[in-house]
């Protein structure tokens, strides 16, 4: 039998010739018109991707008409291509059209945070992604409950949020507070499912002068409520009851946590935030012999990578602390001994990938970047950077890695940015920062790359100055500057806040939305430079 193969593009360029197609209504058979326009296309490319279309074929008009031409052109190019490309702001429409349609959109994340968990839990498939956003939403209800993604959420996802054992809270009434949030939203449409989530609150958990002023005030129109509620109340003037719920755990919480440090001694020490007793411990030394190192956390380890110590100078090494046993252990080394780099995680498959970027050998500057894989335990060299920098900060949005600014010689500091892409294995310049600098820190924090403090050499000072970056748009915009010039802090996203933490001083600032102004927060234990905040399970020993 004789067997040909096309080449590896040909699928992709009947699409591409189908797609053009329908854009130019070149052999369409299917139409139908939205506030005066007409979209045409394929019927036999939609019906492929969704059975809606050949069933619902005369109902199209009436099914896109509540939506805009960004949100149907959107959704129309993902049936023939597979590709979305819309702006934030339409992104909930097109989840909307989307369901409509039985078109099943992909997650709009590759990494989950607490920027995006609550997205992610309502919108994606894969099951991976799902459970690492409810395990964010889990360990940071607390916050979460009163935000703007919680109370758009389904009354599906609150329910599986609600239920769970692992919902890590104060206490109870916690739980019937985000429930009275979520229900006055929209009281009109909501009230209905009242009941429904009111099964989901530990009614015998609650203190009764709380349950009486609070829940029975709130509940008392709900007819469906009342026989819950009424057996709640036997049961609490029974002196002989004994609940049979228990408390929420509080495995799934997390705390914050300040790795590495300029000098040895400070890097040995692990400085970590308790947000329930909103308080600061020193950890027992954790036998790490170098400082200026990088570290990211890969599940229940925390990653020690590079560094620099007294006798051998720059090192490969890279161990591993286990945050549940708190044993530390070897792992293969990095391919170039480095320190002063930046070192982020990004998913990548099944895989959790680890990139060290850039920084200092013992001879000078370098470009080199390579990633270690969960699944292999090995270091590959990748691309590498288009200008080698050291003392950067490097951040993850949306699976791009953008390198902000750092040093390029012993006296000049930068403003460029570099970002990565996975998919091609490439570096691209991306808009300048306003403001040169080095020794600073950077967060990816609601969707934005946040860059604050550090050193610009070109005047030798210290800065106070903040800024943020917006991926779509490829702009750098001003912020509210820090209290006070320092370079060498750690920006970090916890609880969906952002801090401002050390630089040769304890000190631990907190930006407040409300006032837009940064506010001053607990102290750290120590004087902490040049470390890296890592956000860790409630549990951890260390």
């Amino acid at each position: 039998m004789f067997v040909v193969k096309a080449s590896s593009d040909f699928a992709a360029k009947r699409v591409e010739y189908l797609y053009d197609a329908m854009k130019r209504d070149k052999k369409c058979d299917t139409s139908f018109a939205v506030g005066g326009r007409y979209f045409y296309a394929h019927l036999v490319v939609l019906s492929a991707y969704s059975e809606f279309f050949s069933r619902n074929i005369d109902k199209l008009s009436e099914t896109f008409s509540p939506f805009d031409s960004d949100v149907i052109n959107a959704i129309l190019k993902y049936c023939y291509t597979g590709e979305i490309s819309i702006a934030d702001r339409h992104y909930d429409k097109l989840l909307e059209l989307a369901n409509r349609l039985e078109v099943k959109i992909p997650p709009r994340y590759e990494t989950v945070d607490l920027s995006n968990c609550l997205e992610v839990l309502k919108s994606t498939e894969d099951s991976d992604l799902k459970t690492e956003a409810m395990d964010l939403t889990l360990g940071n209800f607390e916050t979460l409950h009163k935000t703007k993604d919680f109370l758009n959420l389904p009354v599906s996802n609150v329910n599986e949020i609600l239920k769970s054992n692992d919902l890590f809270v104060r206490s109870e009434e916690s739980i019937f507070n985000a429930v009275k949030l979520w229900v006055n939203h929209d009281n009109a449409n909501r009230k209905s499912d009242l009941a429904q989530l009111m099964r989901s609150v530990r009614l015998s958990l609650l203190s009764m002068e709380f349950f009486i002023d609070e829940v029975l005030t709130f509940c008392h129109s709900c007819a469906d409520c009342m026989t819950t509620l009424r057996q709640a109340v036997k049961d609490k003037n029974d002196k002989s009851f004994v609940p049979r719920e228990t408390p929420r755990s509080k495995i799934k919480g997390y705390k914050m946590a300040l790795v590495g440090g300029w000098d040895i001694d400070m890097a040995n020490t692990i400085d970590i935030f308790d947000g329930l007793k909103n308080s600061w411990t020193l950890s027992k030394k954790i036998g790490i012999n170098k400082s200026s190192f990088a570290s990211v956390l890969v599940g229940d380890w925390i990653l020690i990578i590079g560094g620099l110590n007294s006798s051998n100078g720059s090192m490969t090494s890279v161990e591993y602390i286990d945050l549940k046993s708190g044993e530390k252990k070897p792992l293969k080394p990095l391919n170039q001994d480095r320190y002063l780099f930046s070192a982020v995680t990004l998913r990548r498959g099944s895989s959790t990938d680890v990139y060290a970027i850039g920084g200092k050998d013992n001879h000078g500057r370098l470009s080199s970047v390579e990633r270690w894989s969960s699944n292999t335990g090995d270091w590959e060299i990748i691309a590498p950077l288009l200008l080698a920098v050291s003392q950067h900060s490097a951040s993850v949005i949306a699976d791009k890695i953008y390198i902000t600014g750092g040093r390029t010689s012993e006296f000049i500091s930068s403003n460029k940015v570099q970002m990565y892409s996975v998919e091609t294995n490439s570096w691209t310049y991306r808009a300048q920062m306003i403001q040169r600098r080095c020794d600073y820190s950077s967060v990816a924090f609601q969707g934005k790359l946040y860059v604050a403090g550090g050193i610009a050499f070109q005047t030798g000072t210290n800065l106070d100055s903040v800024e943020h970056y917006d991926p779509n748009a490829n702009v750098w915009t001003a912020f509210i500057k820090l209290p006070q010039a320092a370079s060498g802090i750690s920006l970090g996203c916890f609880q969906n806040k952002l801090f401002s933490m050390g630089g040769f001083t304890s000190d631990v600032w907190e930006y407040d939305e409300t006032n837009k102004s940064w506010k001053a927060s607990t102290s750290l234990s120590r004087n902490r430079y040049n470390a890296v905040a890592n956000v860790i399970p409630y549990d951890s020993i260390i």
